[in-house]
């Protein structure tokens, strides 16, 4: 009896421990989770307005306004990272993205080759990220995120492939 007695008190007790120690893991791994859509959100920020910029130097109206409707979408996919963020008690980073001036219409070209190649590299980013975390809400948000970059990965190669 005396036996029982002390093993339910230290079950309780390292109970008590073992949820003390598993929150801390748990705001380790919301924290972790915070930081990778940290980044997602900064490269994504860099990318809308640099597709924004973009749209400034294309000459055929039609494909201009497919930039900036690409550059819109990114944009609310960085409000959902946002959010996501700020539930998980991060901070959302300040992002600051250099000004360009316009060049030459190939020169542009390249830029935009380089932007396009740079929004490929946030999809492969997130779905390695994908791998390494176990927030199932983040998982969804990055599984729906990565759906809707491979739709506009599409537009932006028919829209390089175009202006070429």
């Amino acid at each position: 009896m005396v036996q029982q007695a002390m093993t339910e008190k230290s079950t309780k007790r390292f109970g008590f421990i073992g949820a003390l120690v598993s929150g801390g893991a748990d705001n380790r791994e919301r924290a972790k989770t915070a930081e990778f859509l940290g980044e997602d959100y900064a490269a994504a920020i860099k990318v809308a307005t640099n597709l924004s910029w973009h749209s400034r130097w294309i000459p055929y109206a039609f494909l201009a306004n497919r930039i900036k409707k690409l550059a819109d979408e990114i944009r609310s996919q960085t409000e959902l990272l946002r959010v996501r963020i700020v539930e998980l008690g991060g901070q959302v980073p300040q992002v600051s993205v250099d000004a360009r001036e316009l060049l030459g219409f190939r020169q542009n070209v390249r830029l935009l080759v380089n932007d396009m190649e740079e929004h490929s590299a946030i999809n492969e980013m997130m779905v390695h990220q994908k791998n390494m975390i176990s927030d199932q809400g983040s998982i969804k948000l990055i599984d729906s995120l990565i759906l809707g970059m491979q739709k506009q990965k599409e537009e932006l190669l028919d829209i390089v492939m175009r202006l070429s």
